[in-house]
């Protein structure tokens, strides 16, 4: 609870908390405007099956930017957690108490991550439910907690990323480094897509390059997956075509379980590697 309160404390006397929620109720009033208008205009004119990707369409570009806003929050509030404190000279008053430096680390994970689950989570019900009432799109319990649990999963590890990355390299460093990071992430996905839908030539290179960044950086696979699980529990009679109406956005190579499982090790391991370099890192 320490770590929770003193997290909270950080983003709100550094701005960051505030300025992300004014932008976060402008980009969701504007979202849920634009439902708003686009339900009256087309209300009666769709048959179903246009009416289900057009709600599919407007719910996955809104988690897109609504992931989009998480990452930037992720990485403004943690870019210099680590080096910033140590050149100001704050982190020499916290390591003069007798705490292990590793639990220093998880703490001050720990403390960011709550308040960024309460945020993830506000987030996505903010965006799935305006869809549902607008654009009358199903909504099945079971796959909604599935999507929100990978929601909420993402952004933490873009955490641990940026966490571990703070130890390494100076403040603009890191958030530089970071945000390409996931940018380049993004880009070969949507990159990856476009190419399974136009069929031109071999995509295997293609393929194994969005793996291999995707391991680097797994949030536009999570991405995917959120969008495969809120459309899959419907279970509706969905074509190809269908799905890949969506173009960039369409949940083609959907991981499976067994990344999902290499995430879990993947966030671990920069847990532990944080907490090691952390500990041989000079601070004076």
């Amino acid at each position: 609870m320490m770590w929770i309160s003193y997290a909270g404390k950080e983003l709100f006397r550094k701005k960051i908390w505030i300025v992300s929620m004014v932008l976060t109720v402008l980009f969701v009033g504007l979202f849920c405007y634009g439902l708003s208008q686009i339900a009256s205009h087309t209300q009666g004119e769709l048959v179903p099956a246009q009416a289900l990707m057009n709600g599919l369409s407007f719910l996955t570009l809104g988690l897109i930017f609504s992931q989009m806003i998480m990452a930037f929050l992720v990485l403004f509030s943690t870019m210099g957690v680590i080096s910033g404190e140590v050149e100001s000279g704050l982190m020499l008053a916290v390591l003069a108490r007798p705490i292990p430096r590793w639990k220093v680390y998880l703490g001050r994970y720990a403390g960011i991550s709550s308040w960024l689950i309460i945020y993830s989570i506000l987030l996505f019900l903010a965006i799935l439910l305006p869809v549902h009432y607008w654009l009358d799109y199903p909504l099945d319990v079971p796959s909604a907690l599935k999507a929100l649990l990978y929601f909420v999963w993402a952004p933490q590890l873009l955490l641990a990323v940026t966490l571990l990355g703070s130890i390494y390299l100076p403040m603009l460093g890191n958030g530089v480094a970071c945000a390409m990071l996931y940018g380049l992430s993004l880009f070969s996905g949507f990159a990856e897509n476009l190419y399974a839908i136009q069929g031109t030539g071999d995509n295997q290179t293609a393929s194994q390059l969005s793996l291999f960044i995707s391991m680097l950086m797994p949030s536009n696979a999570m991405l995917r997956r959120i969008t495969y699980e809120l459309f899959n529990g419907l279970n509706l009679p969905v074509t190809t075509d269908m799905i890949q109406s969506l173009g960039p956005f369409s949940a083609i190579n959907v991981p499976s379980a067994a990344f999902i499982g290499y995430t879990v090790l993947y966030f671990i391991i920069l847990l532990g590697l944080g907490c090691a370099a952390f500990r041989r890192k000079d601070i004076a």
